[in-house]
């Protein structure tokens, strides 16, 4: 089994794609931690975001063009912040914005700029790694593999419920705390993220492993979970509408990883 994380004897391609996916599940875990509090811009807690990030740059070697990586981290976290202070289609902007994260990240983090951990990292991870019980397990859960599959679980959730969410805001489709109202059920709306995310992640899994039929049965116990609201077609619209996006992004998700880890 190889547990290296960046050693010179390893097919480049494959060292770096571990690095890049290393680092972007860092910045994945960060947008997730900011994008689970709305309200009133949280300065504070965006420069935290923007702190953590940079100091995972610290775990590369010194490079010219890791300037350029510190440069995007802080200019996107900048365009989030100044996004979330606009206000203004918030969900559609951070996805948009983490689309374009993803793509600068990937282009610094490619085998032509070299990026790679300290030697000392890989020592210290192969040192650990010996004083537990489980080796293996630590061991297998920081290879390319492992990293590839957190890395779509994250999108899966936490990014495509940007998308989710951004389609609602585009139809005004937002759960409402009764039928012949416009104020929007927030404890509703929010235990909708808690479910959409469960919901992707047990799709994920299952495209992951093949078992598309179980696909069906999900499908199927969240209609069955939802039949009370069939007097009500804004709520049928909400639930229908969500439940669909959530499946088929989350399949596409699965299937792209699929893709990636047979390549």
């Amino acid at each position: 089994m190889n547990t290296s994380l960046a050693s010179p004897t390893l097919n480049p391609g494959r060292s770096m794609s571990l690095v890049f996916l290393v680092f972007t599940n860092l910045v994945l875990l960060t947008r997730l931690w900011c994008h689970l509090r709305e309200g009133e811009v949280n300065w504070r807690l965006w420069g935290t975001k923007m702190a953590i990030e940079l100091a995972g740059l610290a775990l590369l070697e010194w490079h010219s063009w890791l300037l350029a990586a510190a440069a995007t981290v802080v200019i996107m976290n900048v365009a989030g912040v100044l996004w979330e202070a606009l206000g203004w289609r918030r969900n559609a902007g951070h996805f948009a914005l983490g689309i374009i994260y993803m793509l600068a990240l990937s282009v610094w983090f490619s085998p032509h700029f070299g990026l790679r951990f300290w030697p000392v990292i890989d020592a210290a991870f192969a040192d650990i790694a010996r004083w537990t019980a489980f080796q293996a397990i630590f061991q297998s859960s920081f290879t390319t593999t492992a990293m590839l599959v957190f890395f779509g679980l994250l999108v899966a959730m936490s990014e495509m419920n940007l998308a989710v969410r951004a389609v609602f805001d585009l139809l005004d489709l937002k759960p409402r705390a009764a039928a012949d109202s416009d104020e929007v059920d927030v404890v509703a709306y929010d235990r909708g993220r808690v479910i959409g995310f469960l919901e992707r992640a047990i799709v994920y899994f299952l495209v992951l492993g093949g078992h598309y039929e179980a696909v069906a049965l999900v499908l199927v116990a969240k209609a069955f979970a939802h039949s009370r609201h069939v007097d009500d077609r804004a709520a049928v619209e909400y639930v229908l509408i969500g439940t669909m996006m959530s499946t088929g992004l989350a399949i596409a998700v699965g299937e792209l990883v699929n893709h990636l880890r047979a390549g």
